[in-house]
């Protein structure tokens, strides 16, 4: 028998126990994130005696590769209770972490890279997003960003750290303090905040609890994610879901190429970077609220409408005000986009098979991203203002995509109560 559990959707002092493990994850994450490992590339390229690109290649495979090996995860997330996926995962985040500190074999290197990337970057994510998102069945949008902000949290106060640490004691030890904070306060941490009998444990009891509380959830299907990949609303989603990595990615990964085109100083782009940091925790906090109000579904017709908006501005306006207006109106975009993708999935197709839905859509994610910044290569090559003008005709077709999908989900809605 379970534990008496606090109602979901009401963000009380007990729920907080279910907020603060979901922003542990996100916030542990950094581990395997982008802006974590960039720290180290030079050292490490350094110390392996590499040429300049071998660190990118390697670390564009185990990526992939760890992106494909992230759907198989996702379904244990499903079946298992949630405390021993989180801490079998620090378990291999701690041997990443011990590898990246200490070898000097190219096979173990890389082992400890893809290990970090599928732990940190993906498994940490998905079972952050996975359990807050099905838990919450009401406040979903506020409770998901008070979680995703945790990643924000670690970008703001782990790189100062982490180079002061590494300046003063060289990267193994950076690597192995990494490692230790997720043995000795994450794994401790995650035992603490979830109870051996919590309904929070499991999507099953998860189902089960939503069911009780409410009679009409019954009527609620979970769908498996074979059913997600051959549903007409989720194909018409997809491509809007990948239009912020895509984008993002490329531009950001070809900026010189950019700054270079328009004469913009490196100091230039870092301001319109440190504009989207700030704007996009921003609109991650207001996007929530939103998505509580109105609905993920009715909100994803305007998600893109200001990326689309920035991008007209960085094609038509050469000036410099022109970089941080297009990095803050994407980033309008991209916290919206956080928390508004995860509850549509957990509202629209249910609690039982959300991991396994999410790391699929993640491999989606990685492989577009994976392709931005070859693409973009080719593009911005071609011509800076012809690229950009296919970006925003991608824009707004996902705009139509969106309009199209939120008619096609009324339609079926009236269907099914007609049924009734």
């Amino acid at each position: 028998m379970t534990d008496p559990q606090p109602r979901p959707g009401i963000l009380t002092r007990q729920n907080g126990r279910y907020l603060g493990f979901g922003f542990l994850h996100f916030f542990f994450s950094f581990v395997g994130q982008t802006f974590f490992i960039s720290l180290f590339v030079a050292r490490m390229t350094e110390r392996m005696d590499w040429a300049d690109n071998t660190f990118a290649a390697i670390y564009s495979t185990v990526t992939l590769a760890a992106a494909f090996v992230l759907p198989v995860i996702g379904n244990q997330v499903d079946r298992l209770k949630v405390r021993y996926v989180s801490t079998v995962a620090a378990g291999f985040l701690l041997i990443g972490t011990a590898l990246l500190a200490f070898t000097d074999h190219i096979a173990l290197l890389v082992a400890g890279l893809f290990i970090v990337r599928l732990g940190g970057q993906g498994v940490m994510p998905l079972i952050g997003s996975t359990t807050i998102g099905r838990y919450f069945d009401k406040r979903r949008g506020r409770a998901l960003a008070l979680s995703i902000i945790g990643i924000s949290a670690a970008e703001v106060l782990l790189p100062p750290l982490a180079t002061y640490a590494m300046t003063s004691y060289g990267y193994a030890p950076v690597w192995l303090m990494a490692g230790c904070a997720v043995l000795f306060v994450f794994v401790p941490l995650v035992w603490l905040l979830v109870r051996r009998n919590d309904d929070f444990q499991k999507a099953a009891t998860v189902a089960e609890a939503q069911q009780k509380r409410d009679p009409g959830a019954a009527e609620v299907t979970s769908w498996s994610r074979g059913d997600v990949l051959r549903d007409r609303r989720f194909q018409l989603v997809l491509p809007i879901v990948l239009f912020i990595p895509f984008v993002f990615t490329g531009l950001v990964f070809n900026q010189s190429v950019i700054a270079e085109e328009r004469g913009y100083t490196a100091e230039t782009m870092a301001y319109g970077l440190s504009t989207y940091g700030l704007v996009r925790v921003i609109f991650l906090l207001f996007g929530g609220d939103l998505i509580d109000r109105i609905g993920p579904t009715r909100l994803l017709r305007f998600v893109l409408m200001p990326a689309v908006a920035g991008l007209l501005v960085l094609m038509l306006v050469e000036a410099t005000w022109a970089v941080p207006v297009f990095f803050g109106l994407m980033a309008v975009s991209g916290g919206t986009d956080s928390v508004n993708t995860p509850a549509l999935w957990a509202e629209r197709y249910g609690p039982r098979f959300l991991g396994s839905i999410k790391s699929t859509v993640r491999l989606f994610v990685v492989v577009s991203s994976a392709a931005a910044p070859i693409l973009f290569s080719y593009g911005l090559g071609w011509s800076l203002r012809g690229w950009l003008i296919v970006l925003v005709v991608y824009g707004l077709i996902c705009i139509g995509l969106a309009i199209g999908e939120r008619r096609i989900d009324r339609k079926g809605r009236e269907m099914a109560a007609e049924r009734r």
